[in-house]
């Protein structure tokens, strides 16, 4: 995804005149020239002001979401012995990881692509007496080599939280809720919670051969029921197992799947999971959300959960925004039995997804002077918007309007030197016109706050 997903409009609040716009669409020739120079490792890229500034914005307020449901952040290392981060992969390929040999011990440590293991490694290990329920958040980057023609980015900023030590239809319910209240506080509105469940095919395929089992799966993942039936017969699937995966594979929808899914697996052990799903289902349904789809043949997601999954799938990335679920036998893998559920999101997905929905409008002013930005009026008026929270940086010189287009600022002020007021102009309309500050609105520093926050 290019920073280009996350460039924002400039302001357009009327009551101030426009004489500029916002930064331009294409990148100067010199700069393609540069990029083509020195590029980046595959699947790697920068994120320039716009973007970082979106992606920023948003990983603060999840991370504030997290701390107000009583989530405590934790940081993680980049990087663990790469046995470690083996323990509890799930469906993440060994050969996703990028290693390397750690010069001082010449062990192989590796890049984290996923940080679930690694807050099972650090409860296990730094807060064995805590008691529980711990509830912990996280931000940091992932790094797995991916192989999609349409997304190859390696590394991906996720937030997330763990709620460890804690089980039942209450604590999976906190998980979920907690997800979907930090999206939402983001400014996410349109989006379909997904629910499956991680031991629902697994129980059934209990009775085959172990080397059945992972190829069965996959064929439920890809929803192909020719493909299932085929490798069944392969491996001698008996006709009840088989009966069964194939009508998981019609069980996705609404509430309306529970009835025949209960019909279908009368008797069996599997049935108990769809119940639990059936009781995070309505429970959701009675906290007011009501976009939620059941697909009880999903088993895309890492191997090491065992009870409830979910995605929060929207509109623009192609991929989910968000999921989690329940794992309570990974932290056995750590030396540690613990109960355990949590969800990642995705921050660079999330934005793309907000892309859908309008971009935030923010007020930056560039204070420009003819002489010197050190004037005692300059030097009072940007420490008075400060002072109020208002991004403003000083410029002097000729080209205030293309610097301010460039880098995005919704408007240009000025300090008249003899009565210390301001004289302010939104930043709209075409390049190079000359600044016209007859144009513009003389204000008091309260006014022109109360101008900026209409």
């Amino acid at each position: 995804m290019s920073s280009n997903s996350f460039s924002a409009p400039a302001s357009s609040n009327s009551s101030t005149k426009a004489v500029t716009d916002n930064a331009p669409s294409q990148a100067p020739e010199s700069t393609l020239r540069g990029a083509l120079a020195h590029p980046l490792p595959a699947g790697m890229r920068d994120l320039l002001p716009a973007a970082a500034e979106v992606q920023g914005r948003i990983l603060s307020g999840l991370l504030h979401q997290f701390g107000l449901q009583g989530f405590q952040r934790v940081s993680l290392p980049a990087f663990e012995y790469a046995a470690v981060l083996e323990q509890g992969l799930g469906t993440i390929e060994p050969s996703s990881m990028i290693r390397f040999v750690e010069p001082e011990t010449g062990e192989v440590v590796a890049l984290r692509p996923d940080m679930t293991p690694q807050v099972a490694r650090m409860v296990a290990t730094r807060l064995t007496d805590a008691p529980v329920p711990l509830r912990l958040c996280y931000r940091g980057s992932v790094v797995r080599r991916r192989h999609e023609r349409a997304r190859n980015e390696q590394q991906v900023l996720q937030a997330g939280i763990e709620l460890v030590g804690a089980g039942g239809l209450d604590a999976d319910l906190e998980v979920i809720s907690a997800t979907v209240d930090a999206v939402q506080s983001a400014g996410l509105t349109d989006f379909v919670l997904d629910l499956g469940h991680g031991a629902l095919a697994h129980t059934i395929l209990e009775q085959c051969v172990p080397a059945a089992r992972p190829v069965l799966l996959e064929s439920l993942s890809l929803k192909d029921g020719a493909e299932l039936m085929r490798r069944a017969k392969k491996h001698q699937v008996d006709a009840q197992t088989v009966e069964l995966l194939c009508g998981l594979l019609k069980l996705s929808g609404g509430q309306e799947v529970f009835e025949p899914a209960e019909e279908l697996l009368a008797g069996h052990a599997a049935l108990k999971h769809v119940l639990e799903l059936k009781a995070i289902h309505d429970a959701l349904r009675a906290r007011g959300l009501t976009q939620i789809v059941v697909d009880l043949a999903e088993t895309r997601t890492a191997e090491y959960y065992s009870g409830m999954m979910f995605q929060i799938l929207a509109e623009g990335p192609g991929q989910a925004v968000a999921s989690g679920g329940r794992y309570d036998e990974l932290y056995g893998l750590f030396g540690q039995s613990r109960r355990a559920a949590g969800a990642a999101i995705q921050v660079d997905d999330l934005a793309w997804a907000l892309s859908h929905h309008g971009e935030a409008d923010t007020k930056r002013v560039l204070l420009v002077s003819d002489s010197s930005v050190n004037s005692p009026e300059n030097v009072n008026m940007l420490a008075g918007l400060r002072a109020a929270g208002v991004i403003v940086s000083a410029f002097s010189g000729p080209g205030a309007l293309d610097y301010a287009r460039w880098w995005r600022y919704s408007h240009l002020a000025r300090t008249v030197r003899e009565t210390g007021v301001a004289e302010l102009l939104e930043v709209r309309g075409e390049a190079g016109v000359e600044v016209d500050w007859s144009q513009g609105t003389t204000l008091s520093l309260p006014q022109l706050l109360e101008q900026l926050n209409s």
